[in-house]
């Protein structure tokens, strides 16, 4: 889940290993430690919310194997599912929200300017993010024969 500066909690305990940035943004070793600690939590709860999940898809797949699948006990675990991916969207959230919560306002606003431009500086140059990438161009965009002649010449007889 990306926050408002197009990045995830994991992206900023990665970022703020460089002690560069942390200097540009301000950063204390304490605050980079309790973020460090956080993104820590939050990885452990990833890991054991993905492995219930795939647990009870497990268990869906094994009530919908039988001759004559019980719909009562079929529909207790699909709800069971949406509850797993409800606690999945949770924690990810309340990750986002404890990432930002460990920055100051000047902080995050320092944070997405550098996000800007490092985003800037990626793609400055890039055909790939420049006019008909998106489709304004009959070859260009998201396809199998982008840039590919649009009528390929007859073959011989």
């Amino acid at each position: 889940m990306r926050d408002r500066t197009g990045m995830r909690g994991m992206a900023l305990s990665r970022m703020l290993e460089n002690p560069m940035l942390r200097q540009q943004l301000g950063v204390s070793a304490d605050q980079a430690a309790k973020i460090r600690q956080q993104e820590t939590d939050f990885e452990k709860t990833e890991i054991r919310n993905r492995a219930d999940l795939q647990v009870k898809r497990l268990e869906l797949n094994q009530l919908m194997s039988a001759d004559k699948p019980d719909r009562a006990a079929v529909d207790a675990k699909v709800a069971e599912l949406g509850t797993a991916q409800a606690a999945m969207e949770k924690a990810a959230i309340d990750n986002r929200l404890n990432m930002r919560d460990a920055l100051t306002p000047v902080q995050r606003q320092r944070l997405e300017q550098i996000v800007a431009q490092r985003r800037q500086a990626r793609f400055a140059g890039n055909p790939a993010f420049g006019p008909g990438a998106r489709g304004d161009a009959p070859d260009a965009g998201r396809g199998r024969n982008r840039g590919a002649a649009p009528n390929p010449p007859a073959p011989r007889q």
